[in-house]
């Protein structure tokens, strides 16, 4: 098993952020329509109540709207929190005990920075990973010109996507600029995509060695083990709980 010294945490708050949203809609649902029906019903009697039952009415129905949205934000947040932790927990327990793993790693360096979903610090080198939790059919190119994919989801319907290969590359640049001065070799810190969902139907140019499912980017770490190291054992240690002790100075 590798050593993993962080797990995810900002889709966990977001998640709280949004139930604690939720609990006070729904706290106030029942008060809000009822005194809009409340007046509606007095504006017969009293014509100015009609008025103000009419604005009280137009403010339930923004927060209906409101609640409606944060349900499935709601639910598209867990989903892709799911996605990373089972990635998470195959880098834990398929990985050899000399790997290190870093899970929602906040990186700063200088005006930069960035969030990376997981990192991995082993002797062959440093893996810097994305985690999509895209379903469908995923149709496009890792190359710097393709700006946006295409997903067909199993209803038919087609969205556009960033090129999530640009976010990885980025992440990629920040951890190498915090880096510098040390015995790396950069061609050793590879970026890679991972479409988590089990329904994702891969049809990427050029996705070899940047675009995996999660088996495959477990495979493609360990085949790296039989490479000549790049790394001591020491060396992977300070920079993983460098990296650890940075983010938590953040």
């Amino acid at each position: 098993m590798a050593k993993t010294l962080t797990n995810e945490r900002n889709l966990l708050q977001r998640q709280e952020s949004i139930e604690r949203e939720l609990r006070f809609m729904n706290s106030i649902r029942a008060a809000e329509w009822g005194l809009a029906v409340l007046f509606l019903i007095v504006g017969i009697f009293w014509r100015p109540a009609l008025g103000i039952g009419g604005v009280l009415g137009f403010l339930a129905l923004g927060h209906e709207a409101r609640r409606r949205e944060q349900m499935q934000d709601q639910a598209d947040t867990a989903s892709l929190r799911e996605a990373k932790e089972t990635v998470a927990r195959l880098l834990d327990h398929r990985l050899a005990n000399d790997h290190y793993v870093l899970n929602d790693l906040r990186l700063k360096v200088g005006r930069e920075k960035c969030w990376i979903d997981h990192l991995v610090v082993a002797p062959s080198g440093m893996f810097v990973i994305n985690t999509l939790n895209w379903e469908g059919r995923i149709v496009g190119d890792t190359s710097k010109k393709a700006y946006t994919w295409k997903i067909r989801a199993p209803d038919g319907k087609i969205r556009p996507a960033r090129n999530p290969i640009g976010r990885a590359l980025r992440e990629r640049r920040i951890l190498c600029n915090w880096l510098k001065g040390t015995n790396l070799i950069w061609e050793r810190v590879c970026p890679l995509v991972v479409l988590a969902h089990p329904n994702a139907e891969i049809q990427v140019t050029n996705a070899e060695r940047r675009v995996f499912t999660p088996e495959q980017t477990v495979t493609f770490i360990n085949d790296f083990c039989f490479e000549k190291p790049v790394l001591s054992g020491a060396e992977v240690e300070k920079l993983a709980t460098g990296l650890n002790a940075h983010a938590g100075e953040g």
